[in-house]
């Protein structure tokens, strides 16, 4: 008991953790200098020179495990051990100058590994090619991970030629799927990831992938990332509860030049079987697909149960803006998008029967609950199966609202296919509009079409409280990458979506309307039709 009191008395400043039997365990600082002559002991004076040294070793909670700035390691990093809560064990750069470079090459499956191991921080490195992953975290065999934290990382260059959706990744977060492995408590935060020929950018499959009820993990939050030029998968997020995906970039998703949509079709950042999630303040364009089917901004998949889909900048993308779907007889529930702004989506000629807005169920899939409110499009699609908002037969369950309300449609089209719907949804509140002289609108509910705007409000009875007029935008048409809109977007002085909108939520129990618009502005008392509110 003496010689332990006179450690913690000659040690204060150490970390430190009490191990099981109730050892003591010093904290420690390992360096990584690649670059160095010779192997020494880990110290900041006598770096490793291999990465045969930290693989070897099995760290505890609260050690750091540094790599010199400026410096390349070829070969795989797969330390052992585990962190704690209270004390991670960190990955981290040391020095000045670029970030340390890890290069798995075309030998290593990855260049960063970890298998059922919980607590690990990374942090500053730059991953380089590896065949299928940049960083591969892992869970089996009925393990639960907890506590990864991904910062400030670069992951480009994996090597597969991948064809198929799930089978590689730059940044991978993997429970096996199988069983009730799980992975919990993960934060990817301001993470480059692309050039690659993998199928994912940034995949988190948090538990098992059976069915809704299977093993989920939770709390997952990828932010402040940017994901470009990958086979598949912008961002994906699968099996988990409580997802958070918040002021990423995605651009060239599913660039697989021969890739078919067999098993599978690619979307730029989108979540399936997960309960819980919101997707906010992202921007996604110029994604693509590898058939007819997806490709557009955002996608909420089926298993899904209160997704959110808000304040997001979709544009220029092969398919839909954004879509609910309904599968394997299953209903997704409690779908809201609203406050997004999209531009220039569905204009390939092999996105067939999409919309801006885009629902469908198929194997006995269905939809309780959609709500769509709030939203701005520029719609210029000409292709004649698409229409801005199109409910592609979908099936609905359920007691939960489905509605289509306070959108502004901007078009330049001659005849801009507005509406295809059918019930329940219900349609209100809502302002189309073309700049084309004399344009001919097309409306259509539960399988009868419109040409006019009155004819189709008496015939349907839908968008009784709508209109067709001039939302005086500052400047429709307006489609800069990584700009955000404003003004551009924003009825100007004596338009008529000023306070013709309604609050959406007026009789629904758990209701909100969010609390404010696109721009992050409060919402008026008095609620404009569209995205962009008075600020």
């Amino acid at each position: 008991m003496m010689r332990f009191t006179y450690l913690l008395a000659v040690c204060a400043t150490c970390a430190w953790a009490i191990l099981a039997g109730g050892k003591p365990a010093f904290a420690t600082s390992y360096y990584v200098n690649c670059s160095a002559s010779s192997n020494g002991m880990g110290t900041q004076a006598n770096p490793w020179n291999t990465l045969n040294s930290p693989n070897a070793h099995t760290f505890v909670p609260g050690d750091n495990l540094y790599f010199m700035r400026g410096t390349t390691c070829s070969g795989e990093v797969k330390p052992l051990g585990s962190g704690s809560s209270s004390a991670p064990i960190t990955v981290n750069a040391y020095g000045s100058g670029a970030q340390p470079i890890v290069n798995g090459g075309t030998t290593y499956s990855a260049d960063f590994y970890l298998l059922n191991q919980s607590y690990w921080t990374i942090e500053n490195i730059a991953f380089l090619q590896g065949i299928y992953h940049g960083i591969d975290i892992e869970a089996s065999g009925n393990t639960s991970v907890n506590g990864i934290t991904i910062t400030n990382v670069t992951a480009t260059g994996a090597t597969y030629g991948s064809q198929i959706r799930g089978d590689s990744g730059e940044i991978n977060v993997n429970a096996d799927g199988t069983d009730s492995a799980t992975i919990s408590n993960v934060t990817i935060q301001g993470a480059i990831v692309g050039n690659s020929s993998v199928s994912e950018g940034i995949y988190v499959n948090a538990g098992n992938t059976q069915s809704m009820t299977g093993a989920k993990g939770s709390n997952i939050s990828i932010s402040l990332s940017n994901v470009s030029n990958v086979y598949g998968d912008g961002i994906l997020v699968v099996d988990a509860s409580n997802v958070t995906l918040n002021s990423n970039v995605i651009t060239q998703s599913g660039k697989c030049p021969s890739c078919s949509n067999t098993n599978s079709t690619p979307g730029p950042i989108w979540v399936w079987n997960t309960t819980n999630a919101v997707m906010s303040w992202n921007e996604s364009y110029n994604n693509t697909s590898w058939g007819a089917v997806d490709g557009g901004g955002m996608d909420v998949d089926y298993y899904n149960q209160n997704v959110t889909a808000e304040y997001n900048y979709l544009h220029d993308n092969k398919g839909y803006c954004v879509s609910v779907f309904g599968s394997q007889n299953t209903t997704t529930v409690n779908s809201v998008i609203r406050f997004n702004v999209c531009i220039n989506n569905n204009n390939n000629a092999a996105a067939q029967s999409q919309g801006d807005f885009y629902l469908n169920t198929w194997d006995g899939g269905s939809l309780n609950g959609v709500q769509i409110y709030n939203n701005t499009s520029y719609w210029d699609s000409t292709l004649a199966s698409n229409q801005e908002f199109l409910d592609n037969g979908a099936t609905f369950t359920g007691s939960n609202p489905s509605f289509y309300k306070n959108n502004l449609v901007y078009s330049p089209l001659q005849y801009p296919g507005m509406i295809n719907a059918a019930s329940p949804i219900t349609l209100s509140n809502n302002l189309y509009y073309s700049s084309a002289s004399s344009p001919e609108y097309w409306f259509g509910y539960n399988g009868t079409w419109w040409s006019s705007f009155s004819a189709y409000q008496s015939g349907s009875g839908q968008d009784l409280n709508s209109m067709v007029a001039n939302p005086l935008l500052g400047d429709p048409g307006y489609d800069v990458d990584n700009v955000w809109p404003t003004s551009q977007y924003q009825p100007q002085a004596g338009s008529p979506a000023i306070g013709a909108a309604v609050n959406v939520c007026n009789g629904i129990s758990g209701c909100s309307m969010g609390g404010n618009d696109f721009l992050g502005d409060p919402l008026p008392s008095s609620l404009w039709i569209g995205a962009i509110q008075e600020n």
